[in-house]
């Protein structure tokens, strides 16, 4: 039984993790004895115990002082934690210190339980793409992953912490770029007119609207005086990342784009994000889709689950001025101080061909 309580205990070092509880452990132990009969026939409970008592007076483990006890027999601790002061470094240092051309070992030396066996050959396979870089070629984040840590989905699915996998990135100091990987969004949904002199482009925040707008623009009909060359589906906020594709359907610095989505703090907050990601883009509002969005509401719409930035209404109202009459900015103030929203589902197909010109 002590071999499978030290495997957990150094699975859980290994993952940079600290702390743990005793009955989930016992748990563990339960189930790699294939259930609860083999783990009697081991000793059950009382040897594992007696096997938690002899690693905590050996000082590799130790209880929390808050936790209470869990009321068997023998009474243990419910929580308890990994000793890790005064732990011998795991690292060779000759070989940190012919590493260090490329890396920086610092956080590792502050900070010895990151010395593990695992993350050392992650080290390794990352100073020897550094070594050869310049003869490397640019790649996605996934496909760098999967070559230095057997894992496409290392960096992509963990916080950007000193913790976990993509801390290893944090310890060591090292950029995207160091590694030469790109984050890619996934690419946009998008209708295009056919025409290869891209200079109209409308992204819609949701996708019926999506397929009213393709379906009027495939009969050839300008959307509110604008005759579109392409159709962006954004899937939300979505296209806050994916919109960095568009200098493969069109030369950005040639388009309009027009954005148009829901009235509602998210909407908005979309729209102004994307105009502050990509500067370099003439990003604008659909302005006369969203007075007429404005005149069709009358009733009101529950905003649901968002965080309210007065910055986004700010930016939105700057950018309309001149195109919303008092009733309306009052309309849409109201709307806004009461947590309601508009969805723009409001302008489909058959009120499209109402009002085309």
């Amino acid at each position: 039984m002590d071999k499978l309580i030290n495997k957990y205990l150094r699975e859980l070092e290994k993952d940079n993790r600290k702390r743990f509880a005793i009955d989930t452990l016992e748990l563990i132990i339960i189930y790699r004895y294939n259930g609860y009969t083999e783990y009697s026939e081991n000793g059950g409970y009382v040897r594992f115990a007696k096997e938690i008592n002899k690693l905590y007076d050996s000082n590799r483990i130790r209880p929390l002082k808050s936790s209470d006890y869990n009321g068997l027999n023998p009474p243990l601790k419910r929580k308890w934690e990994l000793v890790l002061e005064g732990r011998p470094f795991n690292w060779d240092k000759s070989k940190m210190l012919q590493y260090s051309d490329c890396l920086d070992f610092t956080y590792y030396v502050n900070n010895p339980i990151y010395q593990t066996d695992l993350e050392w050959e992650y080290v390794e396979n990352i100073y020897r793409f550094l070594k050869s870089k310049e003869t490397r070629e640019w790649a996605s984040l996934e496909e760098r992953s999967l070559e230095l840590f057997y894992d496409e989905k290392f960096l992509t699915e963990r916080r950007e912490t000193l913790k976990g996998n993509y801390g290893i990135l944090k310890r060591l100091k090292l950029s995207y770029d160091a590694l030469k990987m790109k984050k890619y969004g996934e690419m946009f949904i998008y209708w295009n007119r056919g025409t290869k002199n891209i200079k109209n482009v409308i992204i819609l925040e949701n996708h019926s609207t999506f397929f009213s707008y393709r379906k009027v623009a495939e009969e050839g009909k300008n959307i509110f005086g604008i005759k579109p060359d392409i159709i962006i589906y954004g899937e939300g906020n979505k296209i806050e990342n994916s919109f960095s594709f568009i200098d493969e359907i069109a030369d950005p610095s040639k388009i309009k784009v027009l954005y148009f989505g829901d009235i509602d703090s998210e909407g908005f907050g979309i729209y102004t994000r994307l105009k502050d990601r990509y500067p370099e883009v003439n990003i604008d509002l659909q302005k006369e889709a969203y007075a007429h969005l404005i005149n069709l509401c009358n009733r009101n719409y529950l905003r649901i689950s968002q965080s309210k930035k007065s910055q986004y209404l700010d930016c939105f109202l700057k950018d309309m001025e001149g195109c919303l009459d008092l009733d309306s900015i009052e309309k849409l103030k109201r709307i806004w101080d009461n947590n309601f929203r508009i969805p723009q589902e409001l302008i489909n197909y058959e009120y499209l061909l109402k009002v085309i010109r």
